[in-house]
């Protein structure tokens, strides 16, 4: 009797990281929503890219689920495959398939014990607001404007009780339980940027037609909305709101770990993920486009 044929030895898989920007106001959210697959999220578009050229059903692993109406700049994110599909081709392949809301920037292979999520070191966000008038209707989906002008010399130096490693559970949603509510926030850092006159014409008096605030936070992590919730209450300093007047209050706001002595949470439009960081250099052969 022939002996029976040996099975095919199992294909060894490739772990592939990707680096994404996308426009969240498309999207509900980066995360598939299995009850809802009507649902439009970034990460379900990526999933039916690599399904239509590879064939495979991959889980991709994010570095951070953002919400409906979050973009990034920089998202990051692994799947494992066994197409042998060089990096390469597989960059402007994936595009190809993808709505002109996503585009990816770099495709890698890592090795297999890389995490998207533990082995960050820090992550960086900024938040985009401005209190200038009139709204720009270009502008009014990408940047929060504020109902009352504000300052930024206050929210500067209440942002100063931010930096280091807090408890932060005044600035954290409900949903989301954590094991530890503890950050360390490197940096907040506040710049202003004028509007291209392409995009806001020339005011009749004279002024500067429109400026936005940029503020960026960077951390070695981020509760549910922590980012957002920061914001919030940095304008209710900004605008000198009653309570607010002192920016030592801030100080207050971190001790009580009370959500409701911190303000209000911003709207998700004006937050853009900007970067993860990692510890080292982690691809072993690379795409970018």
């Amino acid at each position: 009797m022939s002996p029976a044929p040996s099975a095919d030895p199992p294909k060894e898989l490739r772990t592939l990281k990707l680096e994404i920007c996308f426009d969240g106001l498309s999207f509900s959210g980066w995360q598939v929503q299995p009850s809802q697959p009507e649902v439009r999220t970034v990460q379900g578009e990526l999933q039916d890219a690599i399904h239509r050229i590879t064939g495979e059903s991959a889980t991709l692993l994010g570095c951070g689920r953002t919400d409906a109406g979050v973009s990034a700049l920089r998202q990051v994110a692994t799947f494992r495959t066994a197409s042998l599909i060089p990096t390469e081709k597989l960059l402007p392949a994936l595009n190809a398939n993808l709505p002109d809301e996503i585009r990816v920037l770099s495709v890698c292979e890592v090795p297999s014990s890389f995490h998207p999520i533990a082995d960050i070191v820090r992550k960086r966000y900024r938040y985009l607001l401005s209190d200038s008038r009139p709204v720009l209707p270009f502008l009014k989906e990408r940047v929060w404007f504020t109902r009352r002008r504000f300052e930024t010399e206050p929210m500067r130096a209440a942002a100063e009780y931010l930096t280091g490693t807090h408890d932060f559970a005044a600035f954290q949603t409900a949903g989301s339980p954590r094991t530890s509510t503890e950050r360390t926030v490197y940096a907040i850092d506040f710049a202003r940027h004028a509007v291209p006159e392409i995009w806001a014409p020339r005011r009749a008096d004279g002024l500067p037609p429109c400026e936005i605030l940029s503020i960026e936070v960077e951390a070695d992590g981020f509760l549910y909305n922590m980012v957002r919730a920061i914001v919030g209450t940095l304008v209710l300093f900004g605008q000198r709101h009653r309570g607010y007047e002192n920016p030592v209050f801030m100080k207050r706001i971190v001790e009580s770990k009370d959500r409701a002595l911190a303000g209000p949470t911003a709207p998700a439009h004006g937050l853009y993920m900007l970067e993860a960081l990692y510890n080292a250099p982690d691809a072993e052969t690379a795409a970018t486009g």
